[in-house]
């Protein structure tokens, strides 16, 4: 197995955890007189290292272990090792009462992403289950139930689970009423028993000056092959605001060398961004293309950084940056270090800079000036600006008011 990770170029730290694992695997199978490794063992031998506790819940240690079995399994019983790429689970809606919830999954695919529709299913799957334990079909959710299934989503789920599942069974309720799929079918009623019963205020957006962002530029260790990348990922987000989904899915197609341009189609919104490649980002990722990436056949520009090599996934790049803040002397006490914190930065100081709304819509890629007045809020001067002066007010009114 030693040598097979080696022709996979892993590293020799991460080969030497390898062993480490399937050193215990060994003393496990020899404890209790177990000859031949089976995919169960591998099992039991979690189970019994992890007591049971979801993957979820596990340590990043823990889950590497997963990994670790999850590898000797593929290679001893199936000959080849997959990427093992954790998904999102996927929820399936049977039989005569998961019809309506696939017929409406389909009548919003027209308009929505899949990443949107799965979202969807997984809210969803709150009522489908709630219905098929009670044997109950749609035309039976009446008001009555409904309110049974409130009031299990109160006990069940957190505030913000439970306001989201109920705005998406909104969402539904309301395709079903078109449909007289329900005993009641006027939406005012159900919407009004399906209200979010809970003010929501709205959060400041993180933000940092342009002096601490190029501290932090500064600080990340670009003699590292990783440093160059995330150093290339990190100065897309400061200068672009480009959103990690975008940097990590980032493509040599969507690079335009000739004509200095690159072309993003946002995940998030699908909507396409054309934005000028600077010197100053093209020689970050000319350094890290030339210096710092494996040489694999990838389409993506930035991929991981140790074997098995595969696009980009996560915001693992967030959890480098309260470091590099930290060598900056940056205090984020309090502040959100994440990329996306570079994306608020980024329009924050370009509103400072009086660039006007709708240039900075354009850059970041919102659809309309209204996203983008998020950041007025941390603009105090401009707050400022928009008080009104209060009027003089005469000592006679205060008398007024006690006689």
């Amino acid at each position: 197995m030693e040598s097979f990770l080696c022709t996979k170029q892993y590293k020799e730290n991460c080969i030497k955890r390898y062993n480490q694992t399937w050193d215990h695997v060994q003393k496990y199978m020899d404890e209790r007189g177990i000859k031949f490794y089976t995919e169960d063992v591998g099992i039991c031998f979690l189970d019994e290292w992890h007591r049971g506790v979801a993957y979820d819940m596990l340590t990043h240690r823990q889950q590497e272990r997963v990994r670790h079995i999850t590898v000797l399994n593929d290679k001893l019983i199936r000959g080849s090792v997959s990427r093992h790429c954790r998904k999102r689970r996927v929820f399936y809606f049977e039989g005569e009462l998961g019809k309506p919830f696939n017929d409406f999954i389909e009548y919003e695919s027209f308009m929505k992403k899949e990443s949107s529709l799965n979202r969807y299913r997984e809210r969803l799957n709150n009522l489908y289950s709630f219905l098929l334990l009670r044997d109950k079909e749609l035309i039976d959710f009446d008001i009555p139930l409904a309110m049974v299934f409130l009031r299990q989503l109160d006990m069940e789920k957190t505030i913000p689970d439970r306001n989201n599942i109920i705005m998406t069974v909104r969402v539904f309720i309301r395709y079903l009423c078109e449909k007289n799929l329900l005993p009641e079918n006027q939406p005012s009623k159900w919407m009004s028993l399906m209200a979010i019963r809970y003010i929501r205020t709205p959060q400041i957006p993180t933000v940092y000056t342009r002096e601490e962002v190029e501290a932090m530029l500064l600080s990340i260790d670009r003699a590292h092959p990783q440093g160059k990348r995330d150093y290339a990922m990190v100065l897309l987000a400061a200068r672009y605001g480009l959103r990690i989904s975008d940097i990590n899915g980032l493509r040599f197609n969507n690079l335009d060398w000739e004509r200095d341009q690159i072309f993003v189609t946002q995940q998030k919104t699908g909507k396409r961004v054309n934005l000028p490649l600077s010197e100053e980002v093209g020689n970050a990722i000319i350094e890290y293309l030339r210096y710092g990436r494996p040489s694999v056949d990838l389409p993506f520009v930035f991929i991981t950084a140790h074997a098995p090599y595969k696009e980009l996934s996560g915001s693992a790049l967030g959890k480098n940056m309260i470091d590099w803040m930290r060598a900056a002397g940056i205090n984020s006490a309090g502040r959100k270090h994440g990329p996306h914190a570079l994306r608020h930065s980024l329009a924050t100081n370009l509103l400072k800079s009086r660039e006007t709304l709708p240039v900075i819509s354009g850059i970041l890629g919102h659809s309309s000036t209204e996203s983008t007045m998020l950041y007025l809020r941390v603009d105090m001067d401009l707050l400022r600006q928009c008080a009104l002066d209060v009027p003089f007010v005469p000592s006679t009114f205060y008398s007024n008011l006690y006689e």
